[in-house]
């Protein structure tokens, strides 16, 4: 049996057991409510592939999704990519993301069920995943609007998202990319602001079992969400329930209440100043301008102003 292959069925039956570890500890809930969020959640990981070294994990994702659709087959829903390291890692808007041996790089793909408008409390899951997995293990992790993921203002993990919509059966799947830095000890000169798992903590971690872990709790995460809009479904009008990502997000960031740069890129071409106010209902963030108005964006980034 290759090494490859040891490696993904020991991620399989990892999340596997975090799946229903979080099915039992989870408390607030009753035991059917349980099962329905589980029997959502279990897709996740269903198909992993590993590799040491590669050069990005979102073009395979996209590669192997569009693949089987040439072969008249639809990729399940839940599966992993997962990477020792990447030579060619990107982020938002391009940018290269270094991902050397050490950290924790995943891609998921996910076939979306729910309604379209209601896709963005995927991405906000994700993030709000990672950082409950992360405070659960001492680490004082917050969420940076929309998804990084930072502890005391210092970048700790990024989540960027993508679709990629099949030619043959026209099905859209959203791909999420992870990149977490683990046991990573130094950084270049450009990535000062940056820390890591193991620089905070002064310890290693395996990071098979974080891995399992996050993707256990995105997929419980992404069972609340898909439970949620079954419950407003069947609310009476005017006693919608409160939606679970966006109570989580505003207990785990840092963002609202500061000032801070907006702009599609918020380094190079900032566009304005203002303060961050509030998240939306529907997951996008409120920014109140000097002059008092008010602008809902839902795409773009943000950096505190503060030193």
């Amino acid at each position: 049996m290759s090494r490859n292959t040891i490696q993904t069925d020991e991620l399989k039956r990892l999340i596997t057991h975090y799946q229903i570890r979080d099915s039992v500890i989870k408390t607030g809930l009753d035991k059917e409510t349980r099962e329905k969020i589980l029997r959502r959640a279990s897709f996740i990981g269903q198909e992993v592939y590993y590799y040491k070294k590669t050069d990005r994990l979102m073009p395979l994702a996209r590669k192997t999704i569009l693949q089987a659709d040439s072969n008249g087959i639809d990729l399940p829903s839940g599966c992993v990519w997962w990477a020792g390291s990447l030579s060619h890692a990107r982020g938002r808007i391009g940018r290269s993301w270094w991902a050397p041996e050490g950290g924790l790089y995943l891609c998921l793909a996910l076939y979306p069920s729910l309604f379209p408008e209601n896709w963005s409390f995927y991405n906000l899951g994700v993030g709000v995943a990672i950082s409950q997995v992360l405070r659960e293990k001492g680490v004082s992790a917050k969420i940076r609007w929309i998804n990084d993921i930072l502890i005391e203002d210092r970048k700790i993990a990024g989540i960027l998202t993508e679709a990629v919509r099949t030619t043959n059966s026209g099905q859209t799947y959203l791909l999420f990319g992870i990149g977490i830095n683990a046991n990573i000890k130094t950084f270049p000169e450009n990535l000062a602001s940056a820390t890591s798992l193991a620089i905070t903590t002064d310890k290693y971690w395996a990071t098979i079992e974080l891995a399992a872990q996050i993707l256990a709790r995105i997929g419980w995460i992404f069972g609340l969400i898909h439970q949620w809009e079954s419950d407003c479904l069947n609310a009476e009008p005017g006693c919608l329930p409160q939606n679970p990502v966006i109570r989580e997000w505003n207990l785990l960031n840092d963002t609202l209440g500061r000032r801070v740069i907006y702009g599609l890129n918020a380094e190079l071409n900032p566009e304005f100043e203002a303060l961050a106010q509030e998240l939306a209902p529907d997951g996008s963030l409120i920014l109140t301008l000097d002059n008092g108005e008010e602008i809902k964006v839902d795409s773009g980034e943000i950096r505190y102003t503060e030193a």
